[in-house]
């Protein structure tokens, strides 16, 4: 099996971006994205702290290389003897745009072929290590739902490049769709209104997090060896009474098309019905005894908590 702290590392990034991470705060592009798409599809009286996956280039990305594949078309032309150029724009006739980047830093060419295509966008590059200064417009907190996909590794091709798609049906007047791309972050977020120029300034390092919970189910945990990814509440419950443990759950949201990682909607000691569907259990760092189950109300394609199946991420 792995180190333990390497699989503790693999699972914070892979299911969230702690508050003060970039990306974490609730101001940021990756934190609005998912957040608008969570509520937008279960809208509810709960606000659901954004916590996602951030794959090896990306800061906005929900999951891991390959999963946009299934959500999306990719039309021939946008290879050439099987290698796909610096960045590709195509349009489908019911007004879909497929994006393509693998050069990071000519965005000249990327402007250009988006406006040819009528999308609203603005888009800039700054060095690694640098944002663009806030605040540049007005976000738009209502997005709807399929606007626009989350930026996710090109598949096959991790860490050189990245793809999404784009409804310009959806768009509103005065609304333009916002990039900022650099080496190592891309951030994408819709506003509307007039849009300031970027001023790059230093994005800022991010600060380490004390963490309430971790992973309970790995070697040397209080869950060592017991699984309960993807069984019902029901059926993981008799064992941990059966240990004494304190059980509470969190209610998870699932952005739509679940590509991986989830929104908190809330913490409860309440019981939650034994169909319900467990993705994982976490363990209290300050309160022994304590099981967090992470749960959502039904059942999911994959595991939002892990982007797929858990055996793909932690290797016993």
């Amino acid at each position: 099996m792995k180190d333990i702290d390497e699989i503790d590392s693999i699972t914070r990034a892979l299911a969230r971006v702690d508050p003060g991470q970039p990306g974490g705060r609730p101001s940021d592009a990756g934190a609005r994205t998912l957040l608008a798409s969570i509520t937008a599809e279960e809208p509810g009286p709960f606000v659901a702290r954004p916590r996602r996956r951030r794959p090896r280039r990306l800061a906005l990305g929900l999951a891991g290389a390959g999963l946009l594949a299934a959500g999306i078309v990719v039309g021939p032309s946008l290879l050439e003897n099987g290698v796909s150029p610096s960045y590709a724009v195509t349009k489908n006739s019911d007004g879909v745009v497929y994006v393509r980047v693998r050069d990071f830093s000519d965005v000249k060419g990327l402007t250009r072929q988006l406006a040819e295509l009528k999308v609203p966008a603005m888009v800039d590059y700054v060095s690694p290590g640098k944002q663009c200064q806030e605040p540049r417009g007005t976000y738009v907190e209502d997005i709807p739902p399929g606007l626009y996909s989350v930026p996710e590794n090109i598949p096959g091709d991790p860490g050189r490049g990245w793809q999404m798609r784009i409804d310009t049906k959806l768009f509103k007047p005065g609304q333009t769709f916002v990039w900022t791309i650099s080496e190592g972050h891309t951030s994408t977020i819709l506003m509307d209104g007039p849009i300031a120029p970027c001023v790059p300034e230093d994005r800022p390092e991010p600060k380490e997090i004390k963490r309430d919970y971790r992973v309970a189910t790995l070697k040397g945990r209080s869950l060592a060896g017991l699984r309960v990814d993807e069984k019902t509440v029901g059926e993981v419950l008799p064992e941990l009474r059966k240990r004494g443990s304190k059980i509470t759950y969190l209610v998870m949201g699932i952005p739509p098309g679940n590509p991986g990682g989830f929104g908190e909607l809330r913490t409860q000691s309440t019981p939650v019905g034994d169909d319900w569907i467990v993705w994982e259990a976490e363990e209290s760092i300050r309160q022994p005894g304590v099981i967090r189950l992470l749960v959502t109300d039904r059942r999911y394609d994959r595991n939002p908590v892990y982007g797929g199946p858990r055996d793909d991420v932690i290797k016993e």
